[in-house]
């Protein structure tokens, strides 16, 4: 009784430190498609020729919306249906304020630009589903 309890408490020790030794295994496309969205971003700055003003108020935009955001997820007192309109209300004040600081030249690209991310997106939808 003894060795089959000795045994047995061997074989639990023994096949748990084998277990923490496994290594977790990413997905590198997985990874890849969480990450498309901020290259895709600087891509599209890069492309709009902004100018070292344009630059620099679009930082501070996104600094204080940012800053807005975070103040918004504090708030605890407050029900989903609020929280998404309020959040829905910060984006659109994001993008007027992001119009304002473009050029028509330069909406008009960021625009072509979403066409074709968006495109891109549902070509990839479309090969996930046949996989």
């Amino acid at each position: 009784m003894k060795k089959l309890l000795a045994l047995s408490f061997a074989a639990v020790i023994l096949s748990s430190a084998a277990l923490a030794q496994t290594e977790r295994t990413v997905d590198k496309q997985a990874k890849m498609e969480r990450n498309a969205g901020r290259h895709d971003k600087d891509k599209m700055m890069k492309e709009l020729n902004l100018s070292k003003e344009q630059k620099a108020q679009l930082k501070a935009q996104h600094q204080d919306m940012k800053a807005k955001r975070e103040a918004l997820k504090a708030q605890d007192n407050i029900t989903v249906k609020e929280m998404r309109e309020r959040q829905a209300a910060l984006k659109a004040e994001q993008k007027s304020k992001m119009d304002a600081v473009l050029n028509d030249d330069q909406k008009a690209k960021m625009a072509e630009l979403k066409k074709q991310k968006m495109a891109e997106k549902g070509s990839r939808k479309m090969n996930k589903t046949k996989k």
